[in-house]
C-alpha cells in the first residue's frame, strides 16, 4: 500500500521523508525498549552484586577453606577431606547435631497444630480480632535476646516466675529447667522448645489465617448442606484446603528452627550448657570458628549445614510439594 502525500499525485513518486517514516518510527521503537530493558536490569544490578559478593562468594570461599587446613606459619595446605572425617570422630559434632534435630522436630510438633487450631478460632472472632492478632504477634517482633532474657527469668529454678507459681500451687519438687540436662519435659531442651514456640506461634497463627480465609466459601455451604457439624467441616474441609499452607509452614519452620543461635546463646552459652544440650550446629560452628580460631573445621561444619539443608530441600519439595505444582501445570 502506497502512502500518498498531500496535494502530489497518483503514481508520482514518494519524498524520501515520506518513504522512510514507517522504518524510522519502527527502529525508535526499538530503540526505546532497549532503553526500558536497560533501566530495569540497571535495578536489578545493585542487588544482584550485593548477592554475588555477600552469599555466592562467601559461600565458595567456605567450600574451600574445608578442605584446606592451618599450617602454623600463617599458610593453607590442601587435606582433602581430614576435616570432614574429623568431624565424624568427635562426639560434639553428632550432639550438636542430635541436639539441632531434636530442638526442630519438638518444635514443629508443637507450633503447627497449636497455630492451625488457634488461627480457625480467630477466624470466628467477630470484634477483638486485630488486638489479637497484635498481641499473638508481638513476641515476634521482639528481640530474640530480650525474649531469651525473659525466659531466663521465667525459667530460673530457685526464684523463677515459672517455679513460683508452682509453688503456689503446692509443688513442692520443682523442676530445674535450664539446669537440667535431660531429655525429660521439664529438661533444658523442653524449655528452650516453650520458649520458640511462644516466639514464633504469631507468624504461624497468621499464615494459617490467611490460609483459612482464602478458602472457597463454595465448600463450606457443599459441607453445609451435605449436613457436616463444624468439627466434621473442620476436619474434611479446613485442614485439607490448608495443605500448601503446611507444606510452606513446615520447610521455613524447619529452616528456621535448624538455624536457631541467638537465643540458644543467650541461655546456655557457647558450649550449650547445660552439658551441651543447648548447642546446636550453628552454635558450634560459632564457637569452633571464632573462639577456637579453627577457620577451616569451622567451614567444614558449615558445608555439612549446607549439605543437610540442601537435602531436606529436595526431600521435602519431591515429597510434598511436587504434587502442587503438577496439579497446576
Amino acid at each position: 500500500m502506497t502512502i500518498l502525500e498531500p496535494n502530489r499525485p497518483a503514481g508520482a513518486r514518494p519524498s524520501a521523508p515520506a518513504r522512510r517514516r514507517y522504518p524510522r518510527s519502527q527502529k525508535a521503537s526499538t530503540h526505546r525498549g532497549v532503553r526500558r530493558a536497560a533501566v530495569w536490569y540497571l535495578f536489578v544490578l545493585p542487588p544482584f552484586a550485593l548477592l554475588v559478593l555477600f552469599v555466592a562468594l562467601p559461600t565458595a570461599q567456605t567450600f574451600v577453606q574445608s578442605v584446606y587446613e592451618e599450617t602454623g606459619r600463617g599458610e593453607q595446605r590442601f587435606v582433602g577431606l581430614k576435616q570432614f572425617a574429623e568431624l565424624g570422630d568427635t562426639g560434639v559434632f553428632w550432639d550438636a547435631l542430635l541436639n539441632t534435630i531434636l530442638l526442630g522436630v519438638a518444635f514443629l510438633a508443637l507450633v503447627i497444630p497449636l497455630a492451625a487450631v488457634l488461627a480457625t478460632m480467630l477466624n470466628h472472632v467477630r470484634r477483638g480480632a486485630t488486638a489479637l492478632k497484635v498481641i499473638y504477634f508481638l513476641p515476634q517482633l521482639t528481640s530474640s535476646v530480650a525474649v531469651a532474657l525473659i525466659f531466663l527469668y521465667v525459667f530460673q529454678p530457685d526464684w523463677g516466675l515459672l517455679n513460683g507459681f508452682l509453688h503456689v500451687l503446692g509443688v513442692e519438687d520443682t523442676p530445674l529447667w535450664l539446669a537440667d540436662p535431660s531429655y525429660g519435659p521439664t529438661g533444658s531442651r523442653a524449655a528452650v522448645t516453650l520458649l520458640a514456640v511462644w516466639t514464633g506461634l504469631g507468624y504461624f497463627i497468621l499464615v494459617f489465617l490467611a490460609g483459612i480465609q482464602s478458602i472457597p466459601v463454595e465448600l463450606y455451604e457443599s459441607a453445609a448442606v451435605d449436613g457436616g457439624n463444624p468439627l466434621q467441616v473442620w476436619w474434611y474441609v479446613t485442614l485439607p484446603s490448608l495443605r500448601p499452607t503446611f507444606v510452606f509452614l513446615l520447610m521455613t519452620g524447619a529452616f528456621d528452627a535448624m538455624a536457631r543461635f541467638s537465643d540458644l546463646w543467650t541461655l546456655g552459652g557457647p558450649s550449650g550448657s547445660p552439658a551441651r544440650t543447648l548447642q546446636s550446629i550453628v552454635m558450634l560452628m560459632y564457637q569452633v570458628g571464632f573462639v577456637s580460631h579453627d577457620v577451616n573445621q569451622a567451614a567444614a561444619i558449615a558445608v555439612v549445614f549446607f549439605a543437610i539443608m540442601l537435602v531436606l530441600t529436595v526431600v521435602a519439595y519431591r515429597a510434598l510439594l511436587s504434587r502442587e505444582f503438577k496439579a497446576r501445570s
